[in-house]
């Protein structure tokens, strides 16, 4: 499809829909078309490195969170995905420090970035107590309440299970059909 006559808007929203549908490749060529005319596209920057994780790409989805967490150090929710993925490549202290910054919010977030903290210190039964705070509150992203909700069912049938084993999941990375959601609002 020739994406020429389509604006950035239309491009950015047109993604969405790619990533909502399950369409990845559509998704990235539009993403990637976004961004060949608008290098500094934030959120379509943000969207890219989630396709990248949902479609393997582990490195190149790190260095696009990183890049987004560099260039826009409030973007919450890519900040919340790049401790996600740092820890579920066991970089336990690099999590730890990219969750930082989000441990302080009243909101959902912050209580799931506390949760991720405590799991990379594998405290599984704070990441439980702090998982059950953030689900008790409002959720500005319900597809993350979703996630956060199955990860700690794992970590309850499981208490005892590797970390890793429960990070490892698509729920705990968040696949982009949810990515999408995420960045919408945070």
């Amino acid at each position: 499809m020739n994406y020429d006559k389509l604006d950035n808007e239309e491009l950015l929203f047109l993604s969405l829909g790619a990533i909502n549908a399950g369409r990845d490749a559509d998704a990235v060529v539009m993403l990637k078309t976004l961004l060949e005319r608008e290098p500094g596209h934030v959120h379509a920057r943000y969207l890219l490195a989630a396709q990248h994780a949902q479609i393997g790409l582990r490195d190149r989805a790190e260095r696009g969170f990183r890049a987004v967490v560099a260039d826009a150090p409030d973007f919450a929710i890519a900040r919340f995905q790049l401790g996600q993925l740092l820890l579920t490549r066991g970089e336990a202290e690099a999590a730890r420090e990219t969750f930082a910054p989000l441990i302080a919010r009243a909101d959902a977030l912050g209580a799931y970035a506390r949760a991720m903290r405590a799991l990379a210190g594998e405290d599984t039964a704070q990441a439980a107590a702090e998982l059950q705070q953030g689900l008790a509150l409002e959720q500005e992203i319900p597809a993350l309440a979703a996630d956060m909700q199955r990860l700690l069912e794992q970590l309850r049938a499981a208490p005892g299970a590797p970390i890793g084993e429960a990070l490892a999941t698509p729920a705990a990375l968040a696949a982009p059909r949810f990515l999408a959601s995420y960045g919408r609002e945070n």
